[in-house]
């Protein structure tokens, strides 16, 4: 009966994780939409859109997120016909690293990234409107609720070194893109071109990632819901 319970709860979330990223991701590229320029720090929040949003690392990690709940998703229907609770271990280590990438987006979001808005001038929630109620918000939420409360399957401590790689790597590229100004700072991690800054902020970055991790695992180890 506990796993079945498990598996008809992670099979919920991690469909409504998949179908609503699924629409915020064709969201992004409809023509049809009103938008109203936002200009923050000389760039425009409207840049959010269309294949311009894969540009940002809220983006490519719920779309990540959405691909890994999609294939735990073919498990979770799988046990609950066979009334089993059985997953490869590399299809938990994909939904662990993940749930620590969302993690991190939605940790970014609220402690950096919107008191930043506020010191540019605008709402504390500004990235919360629209699509970023899903990207920022709700989607990293319910994947977070979902690993650490009904996806049980062990998780090695040492897996909490692979679950930043996806960061590590995203910081690499945007540190590269942003010197060779073939993007434009759109986190201000620079703090108005300051550059210098770089090393400072990518190291806290991969720092703030790696305790998310641990966090991460933790919870999911001692979170029991289900009994």
């Amino acid at each position: 009966m506990k796993q079945r319970k498990l598996n008809v709860a992670a099979l919920v979330i991690n469909l409504t994780v998949f179908i609503l990223t699924a629409y915020s991701v064709a969201h992004n590229f409809r023509q049809d939409i009103v938008r109203i320029p936002e200009e923050v720090n000389g760039h425009y929040l409207t840049d959010f859109t269309g294949i311009y949003s894969f540009r940002y690392f809220t983006s490519l990690s719920n779309v990540f997120a959405a691909i890994a709940s999609a294939i735990t998703l073919c498990f979770n229907v799988k046990n609950v016909i066979n009334g089993e609770y059985s997953f490869p271990k590399w299809v938990t280590i994909l939904k662990y690293t993940a749930t620590c990438t969302v993690a991190l987006t939605f940790f970014t979001v609220a402690l950096f990234l919107s008191p930043l808005m506020v010191y540019y001038g605008k709402s504390y929630f500004t990235l919360f409107k629209g699509n970023g109620f899903f990207f920022h918000f709700l989607l990293p939420a319910l994947s977070i609720a979902c690993f650490t409360m009904f996806e049980k399957s062990p998780v090695s401590f040492n897996n909490t070194y692979i679950a930043v790689l996806p960061a590590v790597a995203y910081s690499i590229v945007y540190m590269l893109m942003v010197v060779f100004n073939i993007w434009p700072d759109f986190y201000s991690f620079t703090f108005n071109e300051r550059f210098w800054t770089l090393p400072i902020t990518i190291t806290a970055i991969f720092a703030i990632s790696y305790g998310i991790s641990v966090v991460i695992y933790f919870m999911h180890k001692k979170i029991k819901v289900v009994k």
